[in-house]
């Protein structure tokens, strides 16, 4: 990894700048110039809706939980950047869990390059899905083993205590890329693996956490996902210096947030509680298709 600088994290907003290998974009985007060494590439964070995300940097980009059709139960809540069309060539897509809203493998099947090696759950039904939908390269992993591909090693959490092949289960991802390590949490860390993650990976520069408190009703308002405040607890506990919110602006319709599910939890509230917090995270919340740079 590369040595740490100690200069402050800004954020900032320029005109012009390299364009990523990516897609066209109207926003501005952002740059943060996060003290690191000169010698580790640029990083690119692309927010594309829930929890699908973009990383990219040099000539690879990794894509989280890809989401990209919609049911009648579920709606992105916002307008998506661009289709699977628009996609820049990928390195790798991973899954956090066997949910459609973030394996959503009919509509990624559509993805140019079948070939792309796709990261699943490993003792779920994921790789089977996967390969009937056409993917050639699918690659199981455990939690707490991790797999390189191109310029990126994943590690795989276990964010739970439920099993691999249950619909509760669901896996973190510690991504190291660019001389920069990176925390997906799509919906939970749990108090153990939070403390594991917290030992082995001391230094986390940018973490994308879901933040929408999603709870289901009929459940006794069962807790599915982080809240703010448990989000936050996150960047506290791991001392986290930038933070982009995810997963919150799905949105079920009437009927489901009448009585299924709700998902109350915004970018604004994450950023109250962690001003209250004095946490020193940055939190940078990304329109969908607006990048972040890191430089």
């Amino acid at each position: 990894m590369a040595k740490t600088i100690n200069t402050p994290t800004r954020v900032v907003q320029k005109e012009q700048y390299a364009n990523p290998p990516v897609l066209k974009s109207a926003w501005l985007p952002l740059v943060i110039e996060a003290g690191r060494a000169k010698a580790a590439s640029h990083l690119t964070i692309t927010r594309i809706t829930h929890a699908s995300v973009l990383i990219q940097w040099e000539n690879q980009a990794l894509l989280t939980d890809p989401w990209f059709s919609e049911k009648p139960l579920y709606r992105h809540g916002e307008s998506l950047p661009f289709d699977v069309s628009g996609l820049p060539d990928l390195t790798a897509v991973l899954s956090s869990m066997d949910h459609y809203d973030h394996f959503d493998v009919d509509a990624f099947s559509g993805y140019r390059d079948l070939a792309v090696p796709f990261i699943t759950i490993k003792g779920s039904r994921q790789a089977k899905v996967a390969r009937v939908a056409g993917f050639l390269d699918v690659r199981d992993v455990a939690a707490w083993t991790s797999v390189t591909i191109g310029g990126a090693t994943l590690h795989a959490i276990a964010a739970n205590s439920f099993a691999p092949d249950t619909f509760r289960y669901e896996q973190c991802y510690v991504i190291k890329v660019a001389g920069r390590t990176i925390l997906f949490c799509a919906h939970f860390l749990k108090d153990e693996p939070l403390a594991r993650v917290k030992a082995e990976f001391p230094k986390i520069d940018l973490a994308l956490l879901g933040i929408n408190g999603l709870r289901i009703k009929p459940l006794l308002g069962r807790q599915m996902s982080m809240d703010p405040a448990d989000a936050a607890r996150v960047c506290v506990e791991l001392n986290i210096p930038i933070c982009v919110p995810i997963h919150y602006a799905f949105n079920g319709g009437w009927f489901s947030s009448t009585f299924l599910l709700s998902h109350k939890g915004t970018p604004e509230q994450f950023s109250e509680v962690i001003r209250h917090q004095s946490s020193s995270t940055n939190v940078v919340t990304l329109a969908p298709g607006q990048p972040l740079m890191m430089i």
